[in-house]
């Protein structure tokens, strides 16, 4: 077990997850990784994961999301524009940057709330030319979480075989 968490921790040293932290934090964080603590839990990540509920992203709270999301996406080269089109019963509707999204029809639960915007931002990531994508973990859950991470991240996090596939991160793809 130390030997695979600590090729998980230097995976995610030569990711680049603790290039902006000071040196006594990227010890610390390096050394919790080490001793077992989740990677996706360390400080390092904070400014980059948002609480993404099914439900609530089912009701309306798309906007909320990508809203709270916009300014570390500008720190990657995404200006992120969103407008409600259409919310009611039967359906719920926004504008990404000039794209169409229906977020759910009728019926619909909240996976799909969750993914099919977050799909969008991962296309438009990739026309900004950046690595990082849009991440989910317990997609249309009430624990819900959107992250925005470098895939090298999650990469090594399956490779170290620590985690069951509930814990690893899904890219956001329809």
């Amino acid at each position: 077990m130390a030997g695979r968490r600590g090729r998980l921790a230097l995976a995610l040293a030569e990711a680049g997850v603790w290039r902006s932290a000071d040196p006594e934090e990227r010890e610390r964080q390096f050394a919790a990784v080490l001793s077992g603590d989740y990677p996706l839990n360390l400080p390092v990540f904070d400014d980059v994961t948002f609480p993404a509920d099914g439900e609530a992203l089912t009701e309306g709270g798309v906007e909320k999301l990508l809203d709270a999301m916009t300014p570390a996406l500008a720190e990657h080269g995404l200006a992120l524009r969103v407008r409600r089109l259409r919310r009611d019963e039967h359906d719920y509707v926004i504008d990404v940057n000039g794209r169409f999204c229906r977020i759910r029809t009728a019926g619909e639960q909240g996976r799909a709330a969750t993914v099919r915007p977050l799909a969008i931002v991962n296309d438009l990531l990739a026309a900004a030319g950046t690595p990082l994508r849009v991440f989910t973990l317990y997609a249309g859950g009430s624990e819900g979480l959107a992250l925005l991470l470098d895939p090298r991240v999650v990469r090594a996090m399956k490779l170290s075989g620590l985690y069951d596939r509930r814990e690893l991160p899904e890219l956001a793809a329809v």
